[in-house]
């Protein structure tokens, strides 16, 4: 069972654990590293930017990365190692999101590599609304849309 931490500005070992376990999204996302210096870092201050990272006995299991702002709330990394797939982190982050967003349509776009984890699987309620090429790779698809975190027919809807 993994651990989830919110981090903080101060969480400096922490911070890096998570660039450093997501640089592979490279090939998806290019300028991955300078988003997340530019973007994320300096926007964990004033809670624009919210990283979640969890943890199993120490090692990295997975990490969310939130944005929202006045003008937009989405998921922008949801990421879950291969270790910890098919253990519900993926649903654990996804509840992090709604409460942290406060919607249970949760805005993100996914990369052609990483469609079948959200298309095939019965746990994400993935929308497509449009599909885009080279937005942040050459060659590669997005797939722009949202998550349904929750069934349709409750009434908890925001």
């Amino acid at each position: 069972m993994s651990n989830i931490i919110k981090l903080k500005e101060t969480s400096f070992d922490n911070i890096i654990l998570v660039k450093r376990s997501l640089m592979n999204l490279r090939k998806c996302y290019p300028q991955f590293s300078e988003w997340y210096d530019s973007k994320i870092l300096p926007n964990l201050n004033n809670d624009s930017r919210r990283i979640f990272l969890a943890t199993n006995n120490g090692e990295f299991s997975g990490a969310l990365i939130l944005k929202r702002t006045d003008e937009e709330k989405k998921v922008c990394t949801l990421f879950v190692n291969e270790k910890n797939r098919h253990k519900n982190l993926g649903l654990d982050f996804l509840r992090i999101a709604s409460e942290e967003l406060e919607t249970y349509k949760l805005p993100i776009t996914i990369s052609d590599e990483a469609k079948s984890y959200f298309f095939n699987s019965n746990s994400f309620n993935f929308q497509t609304k449009d599909v885009k090429e080279n937005l942040y790779a050459e060659n590669m698809k997005e797939y722009i849309g949202y998550i349904l975190y929750h069934d349709e027919d409750k009434y908890l809807r925001r």
